[in-house]
């Protein structure tokens, strides 16, 4: 047990330790060494280790205290620090906004707004949006939820959704103001999204902001990511039940309406590029049974009542966007149908029970039950009307439902699909099918080349993609009818031809792809004369024939150009050959150089080839720069477009008839 003494010494000897401690010991109220000028201690903490100014061991009790207590270097201190902390929440502010990237703790993205894009700049880019791109034709957002946040859009929205409108504004400065992007958003935003993947956070701004960059990728011709966002997308609305429309009832009506919209925006998206040759779709019609998204007031025709797009007793949801989606499931199956491959015991094509006669008739009962509201006619005034500015939103949907209910027959009817369906019918053809299958091919064609002249018109600008894939549909139609022996028909049909691939070239000059398929446009045009016409039919037909046309007489195209028309077709093919390289390994270095049918540029004059005396052929192609050539000006086309006569050819550009005069005449026969 220790005596009083022994206390006194202790006490003693633990004051002058105290007096001989640096100061972050001595606030610590650690025992410090006391080495000079670095005590072993704060070394070994990594701290800044400091003494007082020496102090007589001769002093009064009251200055000992002051001494020990410091309060002038105590202050110095807490000033250093605060400066300190002060510069580092700067740099981590200025990193933050220069690189959303995910922080050292959590690894989760940063939250706080759109860091790095300016407010203005978003709510700039938000109304390029919903001009060029809201419902035309994917559903992503509905436009009052966003418009109200658009000046504070999550870093996942804000960054796919600038990286898709700046491809427009970088092409057109000056008609989409002065705003400059930064530098590579896309880059940006994949990083933000591949962030919440990691992490797990796949919520509806997640999807919302894949779908977006999904759509960037497929019009960039990076469609091997692009269908790994599509599937990705799909499956987590399929997991989270939205495809049935589960757990809606506990949720806000706007709320619902959001998601609602998403799972369709994929659906659309889904029918829109997955169905080809080389890939199906991710989710059937039967797994979405969610209702269609709410009627917007600014997407109904002018001068007209929501309550008046559905007729009395109706369900059915009459809305331009319900329409548009149905279209979507018609056009899924029309390309399932195509691209699939032919078994021999397939029903003829005009056989009840055919799949080509189930397609035809869901078409034509989707024409029956179409609003009357939404028709050619009733619309046809507000076209050609540029006062009521409110009407472009419908008028921009309202032509995506039009451009898709056409090339539907386009597609259906083509001649080169025909002609493939054909080869393995056992027995005799019908003559009746085949001139019906020519004129509908033709009168449908016909109507994508009016809507781009309406387009021109109105000054309305769908700047998708898939409009441009569609218009080369038709241009492959139109492209066997140049050849007529009738020179009115001849004009007429290769100045609608010229207007489509006018129209293509103006949007390649936006996408990737459309570039891809653009030269290949015009490398078919160039190589028309090699295999003559892909119809069968009769001169004059009046039902009278000595025999039935059979599969042998059924026109062939070399494999050559059978393989170009296929990739005109596919839209899944029009890829770059450089975008080939990204997939590494998976394919052989020679195919991934060339990959798949991708023509040479297109050039003024290309060669034909040589007939029998070595005189060279050729046909002109005129020159489609996006640079030079106006959107839709039409009055620019040139007026004479020359292609190679008939004569000379296999024989089967003899058999093209004449083509009636109710179908040339430039007032149509109207639909939808």
């Amino acid at each position: 047990m220790n005596s009083p003494g022994d206390n006194y010494a202790i006490h003693k000897v633990s004051v002058k330790r105290a007096r001989q401690a640096c100061g972050p010991c001595r606030r610590k109220k650690a025992r410090c060494p006391g080495e000079k000028p670095t005590c072993s201690l704060c070394q070994r903490l990594g701290q800044r280790c400091t003494y007082g100014s020496t102090v007589s061991t001769g002093r009064t009790g009251d200055e000992s205290r002051e001494v020990w207590s410091l309060p002038p270097f105590v202050d110095v201190t807490a000033q250093r620090f605060q400066r300190l902390e002060k510069r580092l929440d700067r740099m981590t502010r200025l990193l933050q906004e220069s690189l959303p990237r995910a922080n050292a703790t959590g690894g989760n993205p940063v939250r706080s707004g759109c860091e790095g894009l300016p407010p203005d700049f978003v709510k700039s880019q938000v109304d390029l949006y919903l001009t060029f791109f809201h419902d035309q034709p994917y559903c992503v957002f509905s436009r009052d939820w966003l418009q109200s946040r658009a000046d504070s859009l999550p870093p996942e929205i804000a960054f796919p959704l600038v990286a898709l409108t700046s491809r427009l504004s970088l092409g057109a400065s000056e008609d989409f103001g002065s705003h400059v992007p930064p530098p590579n958003p896309a880059s940006q935003a994949w990083e933000i999204l591949s962030n919440l993947h990691r992490d797990g956070k796949v919520g509806l701004s997640f999807l919302q902001g894949t779908c977006l960059m999904a759509q960037l990728d497929f019009a960039d011709g990076r469609a091997h990511r692009a269908y790994a966002s599509c599937a990705l997308g799909l499956r987590t609305l399929q997991s989270a039940g939205l495809n049935k429309d589960l757990y809606t009832e506990s949720l806000e009506r706007n709320e619902a309406e959001e998601r609602r919209r998403i799972t369709w925006a994929f659906f659309m998206l889904d029918r829109t590029y997955n169905a080809s040759r080389n890939y199906s779709l991710c989710l059937a019609d039967k797994h979405f049974t969610l209702p269609f998204p709410c009627p917007n007031p600014d997407d109904s025709p002018p001068g007209s009542s929501p309550d008046r797009l559905e007729k009395p007793g109706e369900k059915a949801n009459g809305s331009i966007l319900a329409c548009l989606l149905r279209l979507y499931s018609l056009w899924g199956k029309a390309t399932e149908y195509v691209f699939e491959p032919v078994e021999k015991d397939t029903l003829p094509l005009w056989q009840a029970g055919s799949a080509f006669a189930v397609l035809e008739s869901e078409w034509l009962q989707f024409e029956t039950h179409f609003p009357d509201a939404h028709r050619y006619l009733n619309v046809e005034a507000q076209l050609h009307s540029r006062s009521e500015s409110e009407s472009r939103a419908y008028l921009s949907s309202w032509l995506c439902v039009q451009f898709l209910f056409h090339s539907i027959q386009c597609l259906m009817h083509h001649p080169f699909n025909i002609m493939n369906k054909l080869r393995q019918v056992s027995g005799n053809l019908s003559s009746t099918f085949l001139q019906k299958s020519f004129e509908t091919s033709l009168l449908h064609s016909r109507w994508i080349a009016r809507l781009i002249k309406e387009m021109c018109q109105t000054d309305t600008r769908p700047y998708d993609p898939f409009l441009a894939y569609l218009a080369a549909i038709a241009a492959t139609i139109q492209l066997e009818h140049t050849v007529s022996n009738n020179p009115h028909v001849a004009r007429l049909v290769s100045k609608e031809f010229q207007i489509l691939v006018d129209f293509m070239t103006k949007v390649s000059a936006h996408w990737e792809n459309i570039r891809v398929l653009v030269d290949r446009v015009r490398e078919l045009a160039a190589r028309r004369r090699n295999y003559g016409s892909l119809y069968y039919n009769q001169d004059g037909y009046s039902g009278a024939l000595p025999s039935m046309p059979t599969p042998a007489n059924i026109p062939k195209m070399s494999a050559e150009d059978e393989a170009l028309m296929w990739d005109i077709l596919d839209i899944s093919s029009s890829v770059s050959p450089a975008t080939m390289t990204q997939l590494g390994e998976l394919i052989p270095r020679q195919m991934g150089a060339g990959g798949s049918h991708s023509p040479e540029p297109s050039l003024a004059l290309v060669s034909q080839g040589r007939d029998q005396n070595g005189d060279a052929r050729g046909v002109l192609l005129p020159d489609l720069s996006a640079a030079e050539m106006p959107l839709l000006d039409t009055e620019d086309v040139v007026v004479e477009w020359p292609f190679p006569s008939r004569s000379g050819s296999d024989g089967f550009g003899d058999a093209i008839p004449d083509i009636p005069g109710w179908m040339m005449l430039d007032e149509m026969a109207e639909h939808l």
